[in-house]
C-alpha cells in the first residue's frame, strides 16, 4: 500500500512538472484565458436567462391573447351556425315536403304494379 501511495505521489509531482513545461502559454496568461473563458461562459449564460425570461412572458402574453381570441371566435361561429340554421329551414322544409310527395308517388306507383301483376 505503502508503494502505491508513493508511487501516486510522484506521479502527480512529475505529471505537474511536465504539465507547467509543456503549457503553451505561461501561468498569467493561462489564468487571463481562464478568466476570460469564465467571464465569456458567463455572459453567455446571463444571454441564455434573459432570453428564456422573454421567451415565457411572450408565451404567457400569447396564451392569454389566444384564449381571448378563441373566446371571441367561438362567439362569431356560434353566431355563425344559428345564422345558417335559420337560413336554411325553409330549405330544408321544402327538401322533406319533396322527398314525402317522393315517397308517395313511389308508394302508389308500388301499388299499382302490384295489382297489375
Amino acid at each position: 500500500m505503502a508503494g502505491f501511495k508513493s508511487g501516486f505521489l510522484w506521479g502527480a509531482v512529475f505529471g505537474g512538472m511536465a504539465g507547467l513545461m509543456n503549457a503553451p502559454a505561461s501561468g498569467r496568461e493561462t489564468r487571463q484565458n481562464i478568466k476570460d473563458f469564465i467571464d465569456q461562459t458567463t455572459d453567455d449564460v446571463n444571454d441564455v436567462r434573459f432570453k428564456v425570461d422573454n421567451l415565457k412572458m411572450a408565451i404567457e402574453r400569447l396564451s392569454t391573447e389566444g384564449l381571448s381570441s378563441a373566446s371571441t371566435a367561438s362567439k362569431d361561429i356560434q353566431v355563425s351556425v344559428q345564422h345558417f340554421q335559420e337560413e336554411t329551414k325553409p330549405r330544408i322544409r321544402r327538401i322533406k315536403e319533396k322527398a314525402e310527395k317522393l315517397q308517395e308517388s313511389i308508394d302508389e306507383n308500388v301499388e299499382k304494379f302490384n295489382e297489375n301483376s
